[in-house]
């Protein structure tokens, strides 16, 4: 009888165990130092589920179904915005009530100690890479770009999780009253769809944050222009890559364009350049 009552209650933990959703993971990355470092073990629960503001959640991300801890940091109707605590910028991309397996319910540190081979969970963004900018003219439309100010670098000049570079762009549309290639009512500083080829071959191409600001040349208020995720560009969409529009023939402006580092980016190469088209719409 009473083997027969251990066996009841060891099923009866395991099904608690199942219903409760409880995860032991390894932590792999620092995004969401100290409180949580590379190597720890990390215990999740569904039991606990609520993705308040403040919580740590363990998220399985939609772009590639990563796991993925991270602090829930805004919450709206069916959404959360989440943020490593150690990282400089939000995650690229809203988490959806579905997309939340559970809640921190406990953390072991780890140290030195090897962890064991269970499933890895992701803390971090990204590793360092070198990140550039080239600008594509239109024939009549004239780009100036200034040597980029980096925040967020390691020595070699690599960016970090949540680093930034910004750019200075001075923009001179395309001439009023021509013909052919100048043709059109609007200049368009954009994502250039024909040169933006990781989107296919590797997640760095999802995994930037750009943000612009402009003024008209020789003025000093900026006035904000756009705020995208390459997570949510689509070249069959021009308007999710558009960072500026100006009228055909208007005087010079100029526009700060920001790049922020995000997402974990696989790629072989240590670089990543980011294509923009300017001219005509």
């Amino acid at each position: 009888m009473s083997r027969v009552r251990s066996c009841v209650a060891a099923l009866g933990l395991v099904v608690a165990i199942q219903l409760a959703g409880v995860r032991l993971l390894v932590v792999s990355g620092n995004s969401m130092s100290p409180h949580i470092r590379d190597g720890d073990l990390v215990l999740t629960a569904r039991l606990w589920r609520g993705g308040e503001v403040g919580d740590i959640v363990l998220i399985e991300r939609p772009s590639d179904g990563q796991l993925l801890l991270h602090r829930v940091i805004e919450q709206g109707a069916g959404w959360r915005r989440t943020q490593g605590d150690a990282s400089l910028s939000p995650d690229a991309e809203r988490i959806s009530d579905a997309a939340v397996l559970g809640v921190l319910a406990a953390v072991i540190p780890t140290g030195l100690i090897a962890p064991p081979p269970l499933g890895q969970v992701a803390t971090q963004f990204s590793s360092g890479r070198r990140v550039g900018l080239s600008i594509a003219a239109a024939p009549g439309a004239r780009a100036e770009v200034s040597t980029p100010v980096i925040a967020g670098a390691d020595a070699l000049g690599r960016l970090l999780p949540g680093g930034q570079a910004t750019w200075m762009l001075t923009l001179t549309p395309c001439p009023m009253g021509l013909a052919g290639e100048c043709a059109g009512t609007t200049d368009t500083l954009r994502i250039d769809p024909d040169r933006f080829t990781l989107s296919g071959a590797s997640s760095a191409a999802r995994s930037l944050r750009i943000t612009s600001t402009c003024r008209p040349a020789g003025t000093t208020t900026w006035t904000p222009s756009a705020d995208l995720f390459t997570a949510a560009w689509s070249a069959t969409n021009l308007a999710t890559g558009r960072l500026a529009m100006f009228t055909a023939g208007a005087a010079a402006s100029e526009c700060q364009v920001q790049v922020t580092l995000l997402g974990e980016i696989t790629a072989a190469n240590s670089s990543v350049t980011l294509p923009l088209r300017w001219g005509p719409e």
